[in-house]
């Protein structure tokens, strides 16, 4: 019996991940970069290209593109949370240093097979006790099935920012097909509470081009 409760289906998508750009920052120059790590279902781990700050914005438009691994109760059928995060740094001591400014924690399984979504977030400060002004993370998402049932269903989003997409944008919801089929929606949508996650660490240097072991 607790067998057949705790049974879990297993899914396999593939990502293309745009991080666009960070608006509102609070200071007028500088060189910002971002680094984009998976979490949750698989090891992908990245950066993006140093650009300055430009009239208190970074445009980055890097693209990104990975697979991951996502489970789902066996029962209800939603996507069970799928975890990437999003460390935006700056430059210090001509690039051999660098600042940690703050991160955003984004639950891919919300993306899932819901076509080519963009969605801002606001930046949470290392420090819990302060979050980054009104500092703001473009991204977009695009996520298809690539493995596994065709049936499933998505977490609701959670409000991010003001002007974003909401779930009453979402379409309705249908089965998704796998990649080779041009379906790019969800079997439907649920309530899923957010893990929050925090992390304490406000100011890191690291050298060279490591990177930083545990969470980026």
């Amino acid at each position: 019996m607790m067998s057949f409760m705790t049974k879990k289906k297993r899914f396999k998508f593939q990502v293309d991940f745009g991080l666009q750009e960070l608006s509102s920052v609070p200071f007028v120059s500088g060189i910002l970069y971002a680094k984009v790590r998976l979490i949750d279902g698989g090891n992908f781990l990245t950066q993006s290209e140093r650009e300055e700050v430009n009239n208190h914005s970074v445009l980055w438009k890097s693209k990104f593109s990975f697979q991951c691994k996502i489970t789902a109760n066996a029962n209800t059928g939603y996507l069970d949370p799928c975890m990437c995060r999003i460390s935006v740094r700056r430059e210090l001591k001509g690039g051999k240093a660098s600042h940690k400014l703050g991160f955003v924690d984004i639950n891919l399984s919300e993306f899932a097979g819901s076509g080519k979504q963009s969605r801002k977030f606001l930046l949470e400060g290392y420090d819990t006790k302060h979050r980054q002004d009104n500092s703001t993370v473009e991204i977009m998402i695009d996520m298809r099935l690539v493995s596994g049932d065709p049936i499933y269903k998505v977490p609701t989003k959670p409000h991010t920012v003001p002007g974003d997409v909401t779930a009453a944008d979402y379409p309705e919801p249908h089965p998704a097909g796998p990649l080779d089929d041009h379906s790019e929606s969800s079997s439907g949508f649920g309530s899923l509470t957010r893990k929050e996650k925090t992390n304490t660490d406000n100011l890191e240097l690291e050298h060279g081009p490591e990177f930083i072991k545990g969470h980026s």
